[in-house]
């Protein structure tokens, strides 16, 4: 049996947010959309934001991509 290969990369030591499905040139109109002096709000929670897909609930993460109608690439796939 073959040695199985060491996965590429760093190793993810935290739970990234998930891909999005937007141009650069949205997520730049979205930016310049914003107040100049607009103020974040960071909400820290104990195990982070979740982000589920809105029908079959499952969590998603990077590298997977949450698309704008809310669901994951499964879901998303599929139509109804």
């Amino acid at each position: 049996m073959p040695k199985r290969k060491k996965e590429r990369g760093r190793p993810l030591k935290k739970r990234y947010p998930p891909r999005v499905d937007a141009t650069p040139e949205e997520l730049a109109r979205a930016i310049f959309k914003m107040p100049a002096d607009h103020e974040w709000e960071y909400q820290k929670t104990e195990g982070g934001t979740v982000y589920r897909c809105v029908d079959c609930k499952k969590a998603v993460y990077y590298p997977n991509t949450l698309y704008r109608d809310g669901r994951c690439e499964a879901c998303h796939g599929v139509t109804v």
